[in-house]
């Protein structure tokens, strides 16, 4: 089942958002990663994947099943979804019931990167591609 359909049969509000992953990933850096320099974002090799910053340690973050925990108990009303190499993004609305589980279960994590923000970007969930790395969850 595709995660738009699965997260609607739960009940929420899921809106796909055409061409805006660039503009979504760009937000993140600037909301999430601002306090790195260039040179930092450099060395870590952010421009491939912006979840980097957690794994190599740069932010403070929650990571592995604290993580989880962070994200299940976080109040959820409006949050988008994000790719780390896509340019689709999923609007959610009605989303207070979003599970780690549900992410987890209709994405293909062997093959992507998944951002989780909430509408005013003050907070990020991360699922990675790598088995070794995360899930991430870090608040401003």
């Amino acid at each position: 089942m595709k995660m738009k359909d699965a997260l609607k049969k739960k009940g929420m509000f899921v809106k796909k958002l055409s061409n805006q992953g660039e503009f979504f990933r760009k937000r993140w850096e600037n909301e999430f990663a601002s306090a790195l320099s260039a040179l930092q974002k450099k060395k870590i090799y952010m421009d491939e994947f912006l979840w980097h910053a957690f794994s190599y340690e740069k932010l403070p973050c929650l990571q592995g099943e604290q993580a989880i925990q962070a994200f299940e108990q976080q109040i959820k009303n409006d949050c988008y979804l994000l790719f780390e190499h896509d340019e689709r993004v999923l609007q959610l609305s009605k989303c207070e019931h979003l599970t780690s589980t549900d992410l987890s279960e209709n994405t293909n994590m062997y093959l992507e990167d998944l951002y989780v923000v909430d509408k005013d970007l003050t907070w990020t969930y991360v699922i990675t591609h790598e088995s070794s790395c995360g899930p991430y969850f870090y608040r401003t």
